[in-house]
């Protein structure tokens, strides 16, 4: 590990040539991203489908600088202009560079973990127990298995290749020692955690192989694929960059589109259960942002059989919602063999109120037209934020959440592994049946330096619920007294970039849990991370 340590402290050879290779939302790129969008830089960029390739980093970097020319309106100008040349010295495209572009260590990081935090399971419907676990401790999370409660020490190497500037193949892998206090846990591990090939014809992407989306235009929200979404074995179509629709249509601004199918791995119910999902987003103004997504959750070992047309059916939601379902009746038969949901978000920044920018999204999880009146409770889940980006003009932000989850939120009764992957949810740990709370005041320093303070409360519901069966309603009712667990925790972190792409990140966080368990006792948990990272 000590000589891991001394390479990843070694200078590298800048990689020529910018192509088409994708940035893992995980990057710190992202970070600076959403800094030029809260201070009004980015007026044509969507948010809330990630990941960019390499070539729309540059591009952002670009239409940055042009803004920059023309600051009104801007926010702290000098620290945007600090953040726009460090995405340019990474991303910048050099058209005269080579074609091909090799780069056997692209990135790499070095991340020491110290935590006593309890991994746990929570109850999802009806009331089956989800294959999944949560921390929200370790949010935002790392790509691949969480670190394990204990000491551990983890390498990260990246490579990248561009055979050409429209065809590239990457990869990302971790080598981690660990103390772990559980025992059972292996000392040292080795997982691949990114690795794939991205190509590229004219403005559509077709990917391959083990990635990370993230639907989710802040960090409050993921209620689908969250901003720290764990990777998925998929295959997706994507446009690398925002288009403009045809007709009048053009009138909705520039539109970005995803499509993507994955496998989530193993499970002891329906284990290779597949995901499939698309996204539209469109930008209809300079200060609006406005998505839908769709997710149909389906398959996997002993699953039912289904027609094409039934298939095809639950792939078409603006068709499905209006069926009326069969999910009671045992003399035909049952539709209910996958999990649907949809979803819209929206993004809005006042400019004349100091760049305000208010973020918001609902989930309606297993949704018919039937389900209306549930929408905002057993059926719907529903995030909020609000940011100021700087108060007075000064280097702080303040930004407040919240965050309600239905019952039904990620479960479904024979898929009862849910929206997971490999033990872990997709969106935002937060779980079904919960409420969340939090608030965030942050300093950010003109080279890109940021500290901040988070302070989150979470309540997790845990109640006796009875099913209504009946031919024409399927309804929930909670039935006794209610036992709610309490999370509130602290956490201060700081981001450092300093020269030549390198990264140092620190992070402290506590956390009191009342009710632990839905007992009558009180935990407490602490993390520390501290990392360096050094990207190319």
């Amino acid at each position: 590990m000590f000589a891991a340590a001394l390479l990843v402290l070694l200078p590298l050879t800048r990689a020529a040539g910018q192509g088409t290779a994708p940035v893992a939302p995980a990057d710190p790129a992202y970070r600076d991203v959403d800094r030029l969008a809260e201070l009004g830089v980015l007026d044509s960029l969507v948010l809330g489908q990630r990941p960019y390739s390499r070539r729309q980093m540059a591009r952002i970097a670009g239409a940055a600088r042009s803004r920059l020319l023309q600051p009104d309106r801007v926010l702290r100008v000098d620290e945007a202009t600090a953040i726009v040349d460090r995405l340019a010295a990474r991303f910048d495209e050099d058209s005269g560079s080579p074609a091909l572009v090799l780069a056997p260590l692209d990135g790499a990081s070095l991340e020491l973990v110290s935590t006593d935090a309890v991994r746990r399971g929570f109850a999802g419907t009806f009331p089956a127990k989800l294959e999944a676990t949560i921390d929200p401790l370790s949010r935002p999370r790392r790509l691949g298995p969480p670190a394990p409660r204990g000491e551990s020490a983890a390498l990260e190497l990246a490579q990248r290749v561009e055979v050409t500037r429209w065809l590239a193949v990457h990869a990302r892998e971790r080598f981690q020692l660990a103390a772990a206090a559980d025992p059972g846990t292996s000392a040292a591990r080795a997982d691949l955690l990114l690795g794939g090939a991205r190509l590229r014809a004219r403005n559509v992407a077709l990917s391959l192989g083990r990635e990370q989306l993230a639907w989710a235009a802040t960090d409050e929200e993921g209620l689908f694929l969250s901003a720290d979404a764990p990777v998925l074995d998929q295959a997706s179509l994507s446009a690398d960059r925002p288009f403009a629709l045809p007709g009048f249509l053009r009138a909705l601004g520039p539109t970005q589109a995803m499509l993507f199918v994955a496998d989530l791995g193993p499970s002891v119910v329906r284990s290779h259960s597949r995901l499939l999902g698309y996204k539209v987003s469109i930008r209809p103004a300079a200060s609006l942002e406005l998505g839908a997504s769709f997710l149909n959750h389906f398959g996997g070992s002993g699953s039912p059989s289904a027609s094409l047309g039934n298939r095809l059916i639950d792939f078409l939601p603006f068709v499905d919602i209006f069926r009326r379902h069969n999910y009671t009746d045992p003399t035909r038969p049952l539709d209910v063999e996958s999990d649907k949901l949809l979803g819209v978000n929206g993004r809005l920044r006042i400019a004349r109120l100091s760049g305000l920018t208010l973020a918001t999204e609902l989930l309606i999880d297993d949704f018919d037209v039937h389900r209306i009146p549930t929408l905002f409770g057993w059926d719907g889940s529903q995030t909020f934020s609000a940011l100021l980006p700087s108060v007075g003009g000064s280097a702080f932000s303040v930004g407040v959440n919240a965050a309600h989850t239905g019952v039904r939120t990620y479960t479904h009764g024979p898929l009862s592994d849910g929206i997971t992957t490999r033990g872990l949810l997709l969106g935002d740990e937060l779980g079904p049946d919960a409420k969340a709370f939090g608030g965030t005041v942050a300093w950010h320093g003109r080279r890109g330096a940021r500290i901040a303070l988070d302070g989150r409360t979470e309540l997790y519901s845990r109640s006796d619920y009875v099913i209504l069966d009946e031919l024409t309603r399927f309804d929930l009712h909670r039935l006794g007294s209610v036992t709610n667990e309490l999370r509130d925790r602290v956490v201060a972190s700081v981001e450092w970039p300093e020269a030549q792409g390198v990264t140092l990140l620190g992070r402290v966080g506590a956390e009191r849990i009342r009710n632990a368990d839905w007992s009558a006792g009180t935990r407490h948990s602490y993390r520390i991370d501290l990392a360096i990272r050094l990207d190319r």
